[in-house]
């Protein structure tokens, strides 16, 4: 199927009427923009203005200013011919009643010609005061989404949903947050989640088992804590396990980024809007939504390592005037790495239409699809038994061809926005997700002995059969209203997520201590020379389907809650924000252990024979008290300053105690102070935040068994492990603390930045620590880390104002990995054929600080045709990206690689 999809199509589609709205005198930004005009050449034909304009603005890079019903319906005659722009527009406005006036040299209001819009909207970076200014078609660029960042080429948005649900100014978020805009993503070829998070500040990428491009088996790590809340258009989070620690049986984030305008990103804990408040942090996808004109953009890339992609995105208004719009995005990808055998094929279609329904009312719906096939390496390098590097090339892989990760996934979802008066919008949103994977896996375990060079062996096996399936629902009511005139505003919300994974199945690994792959090779697991390592060598052959021994009738996981949050304005610049929320879950389960050999419980029964079956439930509940709460005060229009404090609910009622009970939840709070600075009217913001994260009760082992014989080792069945205690403060909790700072947009006309620094402590603190006390909770992330990406568009009469250059630099400071590892095994059990450790060996190295530089080339071509070229690693720097242990999970970052894409825009 994969391969008749070859044809299909990608998305990366941009369209244009951007800016902000400026204080500067209009007589005299007029005078100033004309003298600084010169002549060039149009050629745009007559039809929808709409589209008109947004080409207007692609080829004289001018900020068109105007709410996106004003133009809708409208006509023009073209323009063809060499003017200089004002002029153009003088005459592409011809008959449509409509005028302009320049509000600084590069932005350009469109308004009626018998009267202004007492309130224009912003397009480009928007500025949002609060739920009052959003509504159905608040948006730029034909979009009714306010927050927005298609056509604008901004590195900000001026209006995030993330931390408010409702859009609003970064400034006037009192958290850190930060977007990774449409714009940046094409700058610098990100196409995947993994990459996108990778980009933005604060984020240390952590791989896992799999080699995947599709970010399925990747930790994102956010001040010491993982990111466990996945939203899609600011929803309610996917389960991805880690929330209630079962990453094998939850959502994975198999996201191509062609279906989404830009992705938010939160650091820290949001206790108000997310169930629980983890304290990593949260991530939103907003998808693209159909614009109010016709547009077609095209896509192809090529590149290093056999990468091939390409990609359509079509939309327009279909019916009834423009009140039916529809968009389509088609992807199609196919790669190998930089490492020998893995590979990956990728294909995606989204499709989504809205319907305006009446002025304040907008219906939307969609479909998204994706499959993967992967033939990844699972488990990466390894090391000697002292954590030394083994300095294999990086073309190296531990892979076996018939190594499977395949995944489909199945998003339908819809949605209501209705207007209420002049400040108030309630709003519904639904999701249905279904992911079907399949997994067989090869690998290697054991370390490098340095004194004969071998130790790792074969091990692997057919593992997982898994559907998963997700149902979100949210609702929202967000308004504002005066008192003492002053504007105070209130947001209510219930939100609904329920995970429920259906016969799922586990299935034994054929590698094992009687295996053997053909007459007359060794019996057991293979060993492997990991210096002369073939991975078509007859002995690691595919060793073939497993026998089931386990599955799961059903498991289930219901999450509900309800918010209330609070703006309340005393003074004209001090507003304090408070909330509350309310959280329940229920889990039940069902599991059933089937025999697989003729020992212990399964003696006397046959092969497939149930040994065990066990059925579980259980639930919470938890208010957030203290509450939310937050302090902002406006230094002036552009500056601000905040404290936030937001508390910590980990959930924890899969680790047993003794009597196999649930331990209490991890607790704690997230705490920050910072400062915010907009400027140039939001086409600029940066800021700088100083906070201490402190989680307590954590779940310590007592050292013991709970009162059953069970093959799972220690736990009671197959969702809880046992036997664990709370851990009281004097004996460790988790601390984190730092600092943040960021700048993002435009510093000068047509120089765009987005630069971060980011510097984190974390550590278990605790006097009965001993020598761990101080250990980091996560040793692999940096203290330091930096990330800068900067693009410049030449202007002129040249040749040279059809280039824009950018580059880049991501760079951190040290980090380590320290643990222990058997190295001497007993010899296997005669019955069961179990192997248990003999000797263990500590080991711990260090990866020194590093940078990876990147740049790009952008020439446009044709007004429609621009060509680029993206090199990554440009200095060809050899380093780990992500840490293990001695036994494997070592990946190095990729290397110096090019990627070359014709765009094309219609």
């Amino acid at each position: 199927m994969l391969k008749s999809l070859r044809s299909w199509a990608l998305a990366c589609a941009s369209t244009a009427a951007l800016a902000v709205v400026g204080a500067v005198s209009p007589s005299f930004a007029q005078q100033a923009a004309v003298a600084a005009e010169t002549s060039r050449a149009f050629n745009i034909p007559a039809g929808a203005l709409p589209a008109a304009l947004n080409r207007f603005a692609s080829e004289t890079g001018l900020a068109l200013v105007y709410p996106a019903e004003l133009a809708r319906g409208r006509r023009t005659a073209g323009l063809s011919g060499s003017y200089l722009p004002s002029v153009g527009l003088t005459r592409l406005l011809a008959g449509t009643n409509l005028t302009y006036r320049f509000t600084d040299a590069s932005t350009v209001v469109i308004e009626e010609t018998a009267g202004m819009d007492s309130q224009p909207r912003v397009l480009g970076p928007v500025r949002v005061e609060g739920a009052s200014s959003t509504g159905a078609t608040a948006g730029f660029n034909g979009s009714t989404d306010a927050t927005a960042t298609e056509g604008t080429g901004s590195y900000t948005s001026g209006a995030l949903s993330i931390g408010s649900k409702a859009p609003q100014s970064m400034k006037d978020t009192p958290q850190s947050v930060s977007v990774l805009t449409q714009q940046r993503m094409q700058d610098q070829n990100i196409t995947d989640f993994t990459e996108a998070l990778n980009q933005l500040p604060g984020v240390s990428v952590i791989r896992g088992g799999g080699s995947s491009s599709s970010s399925i088996d990747s930790t994102f790590v956010s001040r010491g804590y993982q990111i466990t809340a996945i939203q899609i258009d600011g929803g309610p989070p996917l389960l991805n396990g880690t929330m209630f620690n079962e990453s094998w049986r939850a959502y994975n984030p198999q996201v191509d980024m062609s279906q989404y305008d830009h992705v938010e990103l939160l650091r820290g804990a949001d206790g108000l809007f997310n169930f629980y408040g983890t304290p990593g942090g949260s991530v939103n996808l907003v998808r693209k939504r159909p614009l109010d004109h016709g547009q077609v953009a095209w896509e192809l890339e090529t590149g290093s390592w056999d990468w091939r992609r390409t990609s359509l995105d079509v939309t327009s208004p279909l019916a009834f005037d423009g009140a039916l719009r529809g968009r389509l995005v088609l992807t199609h990808q196919d790669n190998d790495h930089f490492y020998k055998v893995a590979q990956d094929e990728k294909s995606l279609a989204y499709g989504t239409l809205e319907y305006d329904l009446t002025p304040s009312t907008v219906l939307s719906g969609g479909l998204s699809y994706t499959q993967q096939d992967s033939v990844p390496w699972f488990g990466g390098l390894p090391r000697y038994e002292s954590g030394a590097d083994l300095g294999l090339s990086r073309d190296f892989c531990l892979c076996f061809p018939w190594n499977k990760w395949n995944y489909t996934t199945t998003e339908v979802f819809a949605g209501v926005e209705q207007k209420l008066g002049d400040h108030w919008q309630a709003k519904l949103n639904l999701t249905r997700n279904e992911q079907q994977t399949r997994q067989n896996y090869g690998t290697s375990t054991q370390t490098v002995s340095p004194i004969t060079n071998r130790g790792p062996i074969m091990y692997g096996g057919a593992e997982t059969d898994r559907n998963l399936f997700s149902s979100l629902a949210e609702i929202t009511l967000a308004g504002s209203f005066d008192i003492l005139g002053q504007r105070q505003e209130i947001l209510l919300g219930g939100s609904y997520a329920k995970t429920d994974s259906r016969d799922e199945k586990r299935y034994t690994s054929r590698v094992s201590t009687s295996y053997v792959p053909y007459v007359g090779a060794p019996v057991g697991r293979p060993a492997i020379n990991i210096f002369s390592f073939n991975p078509y060598d007859p002995l690691y052959a595919d060793p073939g389907m497993g026998l089931l021994s386990a599955f799961y009738p059903s498991a289930s996981q219901t999450t509900s809650g309800a918010y209330l949050s609070v703006k309340l304005t005393a003074f004209d610049r001090l507003h304090f924000i408070t909330g509350v929320r309310y959280s329940h879950f229920e889990r039940e389960a069902t599991s059933v252990a089937l025999c697989t050999d003729f020992t212990g419980s399964c003696k006397n029964l046959h092969i497939g024979d149930v040994w065990s079956a066990s059925d579980w439930s259980g639930g919470g509940h938890d208010i957030s008290w203290p509450p939310t709460l937050s302090l902002v005060f406006d230094l002036n229009k552009a500056l601000s300053v905040y404290a936030s404090y937001t508390d910590i609910y980990v959930n924890q009622e899969n680790y047993l105690d003794e009597q196999l009970n649930g331990l209490p939840p991890g607790t704690g709070s997230n705490m920050e102070v910072g400062i915010k600075w907009e400027a140039l009217g939001g086409k600029l913001n940066s800021s700088f935040a100083a906070y201490r994260i402190e989680q307590k009760n954590s779940p310590v082992s007592t050292g013991t068994y709970g009162p059953w014989e069970s093959n799972y080792g220690r736990s009671p069945d197959l969702f809880h492990v046992c036997c664990y205690a709370i851990a009281p403060d004097w004996m460790g909790i988790g601390l984190s603390q730092g600092a943040d700072a960021e700048v993002t947009g435009e510093i000068l006309p047509g120089w765009q930045l987005s630069a971060s620094y980011t510097w984190n402590k974390n550590e278990l603190s605790g006097r009965a620590l001993g020598s761990y006390n101080g250990t980091p909770l996560e040793s692999r992330a940096p203290q330091n880390l930096y990330k800068i990406w900067s693009s410049y568009r030449f202007k002129g009469d040249g040749w040279w104002n059809r280039l824009t250059l950018s580059g880049g630099l991501n760079g951190q400071s040290s980090a380590f990995q320290a643990g222990s590892a058997c190295t001497v095994y007993n010899a296997p059990n005669p019955t069961t054929g179990a192997v248990t450790c003999k000797t263990t060996t500590p080991y711990s190295y260090t990866q020194k600080a590093y940078a990876v530089l990147s740049a790009r080339i952008d020439y446009r071509l044709t007004n429609t045709w621009d060509l680029a070229v993206n090199g990554n690693n440009l200095t060809d720097k050899v380093y780990y990206q992500t840490m293990g242990g001695s036994t494997g999970g070592n990946w190095y970052g990729d290397p110096r690689n090019v990627m070359v894409s014709l765009h094309g825009k219609f």
